[in-house]
C-alpha cells in the first residue's frame, strides 16, 4: 500500500501539471498592438466637419478655444525673458497688433477662429511703419506662436443663466454614430474589441488615455476619453508626461516636486498657462504626480489598452524612459503585460512612432523624429534632437540643422516594436524617401510607413516555431514596407546612390509576418491579378509632394508598365528615383465596399526603387 506522502506528492505534481498547461493553452488576444498612421476623422463638438447629418452637440459642449486680450495676459507676453534679443522687433510688433486688436475688444472672451481673423487682419502703424498682422503672424516661429497663444488662452466656459453660479468647463464630446468616415470608426471599435479580449466577457475593458506626446497635453483628452467610452470601454486618462516625470526625478525633502508641474509643463512641453485654461485636469495631473510610481503602475496593472495619442513622438520618449535612457516603472509594467497577453498596446501618429526600438537581429530600431523626404535624400539623417518647427524663422535651429532635416533617435522609443522603423501620415505626405534614407544610414532591415486612417496589427510570435511577428492592414489605405536586405548604396550626403530597394503596399486584410530575417505576405483572397493590359509611360516631377508617389505606384500596380521614371529636385538638387518590376514582383487588386461606396485598392510585392543623383 502506498503512503499518504506519495500520493500528496503526486497531487502536488498533477496540479502543478496542470497548472502548467493551463499557462501554456492561455488566451492571448489576437493582436496586441494597433499602430494607426493618424489622420482619424472623428465627430467631435470641435471639428464638426467630419460629422454627418445635423450637428449632434448641445450648446453646453466645446466647439471652439476661447481667449482674453486683457492687460495682465499681454503683460505676460511681454516677458523679456521668453524672447531673444534677436527677435525684439517681432515680440515688439507682436504686443502692438494685440494692443490694436484689445481695443476693439476690450475684455470680451473671442474664439480662436475670431482671434486669428483679427490678427491676420490687423493692419497697425508703428514709428511710421506700416505693419500688417498677416505677415507679423507668418514671421513667428512655431514656439513664438503657440507662446502667445497660451497666454491669451482662458477657459472655455458653459453658459449659464446665473452670473453666481460657479463656471464650468465646457468639454470636447465625440459622437462616432455620426463619424462619416466609416475606417475611423472601424479603427476605434478594432482597438475596443482587442481589448475586450483581454478583460474577457464579464466587463467592459479598461483603456487607459495617454496624452504625452501633445504639446499640450491636456488639450486631446476630453475628446479621447469620450470616444472609447462612446465604442463601449471603461476609460481613463492617465496624466503621464515628460512634466510628470521631471517632477519624479526632482525631489524636495524626498518629495516629488509636483508643484513645479507648470514649470516642467513649461519647459519640456513649451506650453504656458494651463492650470487656468483646464484646472480640472491640472488637478488632477497633480494628484496623479503625488501618488509616484507606484500609483501610476497600478493603474495600468487594472487596465486592458493603453491607448497614446498624437503630436512629437521624442516628448512620449520622455513621458516612459529615464533621463539615463533606461525604462521607468510605468514602461516596465506595460512591457511584461504585453509579453503575457495581459493589455492592448495602441497609437495613432507620434503615438505609434514612439512604439518602435530594441534591436532585430542583433541590430538597434531608431525612432525617427523629424524630416521630409527631399531633405532626406539630399543630406541624409542625423542621430541628433529634431529641429524645433518654424526654427528657421526665428533662427534658432541648433547642430546646423534646418527643420526639414531628417532626424532620429539611435536608441529608438519605447521598444514595444523591434523589427523596424514605423513611419506616418505616409503616403499622404510622400515619406517614402525619407524612410528608405533612414534605413540606408542606419542600416536598419526593415521600414513601415502606415497612411493615414489605416492600423497595423500587430501580434509577437508565441512560440519556438511560430514566425516573429505576424501583422494585418486594416482601415482606409495602406502601409509600405521597405526590406534593404539586398540593397545597395555608394557615395555619400547628397551624392549617395541607393539602389536595388525592395518595397511592398499591403492594403486592407493582407497579412504579413517575418520569420528569421524572412518576410512573407498573403493578399486578401478577394484580390486578384490586374487585368489592364495598358503599358503607359510613366513620370513624375515632383515625387515626394503629397501623395504622388503613392498614386505613380498604383499606376504600376494597376497596369502592365514596368517602369516608372520620377525626380526630386529643388533649384536644379536632387535625384532622379525609378519604380520597376522585375521577376520577382507581383500585384493584386481589389474593391471592398464601405458604407455604399465602392473603393480600389492595389497592392504589390518586390516593387523595387532606385535613387540616385540627379546629375549622373
Amino acid at each position: 500500500m502506498k503512503s499518504f506522502s506519495f500520493y500528496t506528492a503526486a497531487a502536488i505534481l498533477a496540479c502543478n501539471a496542470s497548472a502548467a498547461n493551463v499557462n501554456d493553452t492561455k488566451s492571448f488576444p489576437d493582436y496586441s498592438m494597433v499602430l494607426v498612421g493618424g489622420g482619424l476623422q472623428t465627430c467631435s463638438s470641435v471639428d464638426v466637419r467630419y460629422c454627418s447629418g445635423p450637428e449632434p452637440f448641445t450648446a453646453a459642449s466645446k466647439s471652439d478655444e476661447a481667449f482674453m486680450l486683457s492687460p495682465e495676459h499681454l503683460a505676460n507676453i511681454a516677458d523679456n525673458a521668453f524672447w531673444t534679443e534677436e527677435r525684439v522687433i517681432e515680440q515688439q510688433q507682436t504686443l502692438a497688433l494685440l494692443e490694436y486688436m484689445r481695443s476693439k475688444v476690450k475684455s470680451e472672451r473671442v474664439s480662436e477662429r475670431e482671434l486669428l481673423r483679427m490678427w491676420r487682419s490687423a493692419e497697425i502703424e508703428i514709428d511710421g511703419i506700416w505693419v500688417s498682422g498677416r505677415t507679423n503672424y507668418s514671421a513667428l516661429s512655431d514656439r513664438e506662436r503657440n507662446f502667445v497663444l497660451d497666454q491669451l488662452q482662458v477657459m472655455a466656459v458653459v453658459s449659464t443663466d446665473s452670473a453666481r453660479s460657479t463656471p464650468k468647463r465646457q468639454k470636447e464630446f465625440a459622437d462616432l454614430s455620426k463619424t462619416k468616415d466609416g475606417f475611423t470608426v472601424e479603427i476605434y471599435k478594432k482597438i475596443v474589441e482587442l481589448a475586450q479580449q483581454v478583460a474577457g466577457s464579464q466587463r467592459k475593458p479598461r483603456i487607459l488615455v495617454v496624452t504625452a506626446s501633445g504639446r499640450d497635453p491636456f488639450a486631446a483628452v476630453d475628446m479621447y476619453v469620450n470616444v472609447f467610452k462612446e465604442a463601449g470601454a471603461d476609460v481613463s486618462w492617465l496624466p503621464l508626461n515628460a512634466a510628470y516625470q521631471a517632477a519624479q526625478h526632482s525631489l524636495v525633502n524626498d518629495a516629488a516636486s509636483c508643484d513645479q508641474l507648470p514649470q516642467y509643463l513649461a519647459a519640456y512641453h513649451g506650453t504656458f498657462q494651463r492650470d487656468r485654461v483646464y484646472p480640472d485636469l491640472m488637478q488632477e495631473l497633480n494628484n496623479f504626480c503625488k501618488q509616484g510610481s507606484d500609483g501610476a503602475v497600478e493603474q495600468i496593472r487594472r487596465a486592458d489598452a493603453v491607448f497614446i495619442s498624437g503630436g512629437d513622438q521624442s516628448l512620449a520618449v520622455q513621458a516612459f524612459r529615464q533621463p539615463d535612457g533606461s525604462a521607468t516603472p510605468e514602461l516596465k509594467q506595460i512591457e511584461s503585460m504585453i509579453a503575457a497577453g495581459q493589455i492592448i498596446v495602441a497609437g495613432t501618429s507620434a503615438g505609434t512612432a514612439v512604439m518602435a526600438g530594441g534591436s532585430y537581429q542583433g541590430k538597434r530600431t531608431p525612432m525617427i523624429t523629424n524630416g521630409d523626404s527631399y531633405n532626406a535624400i539630399q543630406y541624409g539623417a542625423f542621430d541628433l534632437p529634431a529641429p524645433q518647427p518654424g526654427c528657421d524663422r526665428d533662427q534658432s535651429c541648433t547642430n546646423g540643422l534646418a527643420e526639414n532635416h531628417l532626424t532620429f533617435n539611435g536608441q529608438g522609443g519605447l521598444g514595444l516594436f523591434n523589427w523596424g522603423i514605423l513611419d506616418t501620415h505616409f503616403s499622404e505626405r510622400g515619406r517614402q524617401g525619407r524612410l528608405v534614407r533612414l534605413q540606408n544610414d542606419t542600416q536598419t532591415r526593415f521600414g513601415f510607413g502606415i497612411d493615414e486612417a489605416t492600423a497595423l496589427l500587430v501580434a509577437a510570435g508565441r512560440g519556438e516555431n511560430s514566425p516573429d511577428v505576424v501583422m494585418e492592414v486594416i482601415g482606409a489605405a495602406g502601409v509600405y514596407i521597405v526590406d534593404n536586405e539586398k540593397s545597395q548604396s555608394s557615395g555619400e550626403g547628397a551624392a549617395t546612390s541607393i539602389t536595388n530597394v525592395s518595397t511592398h503596399y499591403l492594403t486592407r486584410d493582407d497579412k504579413l509576418e517575418i520569420k528569421d530575417g524572412f518576410l512573407r505576405t498573403r493578399f486578401a483572397d478577394w484580390k486578384f491579378a490586374a487585368n489592364n493590359t495598358l503599358s503607359p509611360m510613366l513620370s513624375s516631377s515632383e515625387l515626394f509632394e503629397r501623395n504622388n508617389y503613392k498614386q505613380l505606384a498604383q499606376l504600376l500596380c494597376t497596369t502592365q508598365s514596368r517602369r516608372a521614371d520620377a525626380k526630386a529636385v529643388r533649384i536644379g538638387q536632387g535625384h532622379t528615383v525609378n519604380l520597376y518590376k522585375d521577376m520577382s514582383s507581383y500585384t493584386r487588386q481589389g474593391v471592398y465596399r464601405q458604407q455604399g461606396v465602392d473603393i480600389e485598392y492595389c497592392s504589390y510585392r518586390n516593387l523595387m526603387l532606385d535613387i540616385q543623383p540627379a546629375n549622373q
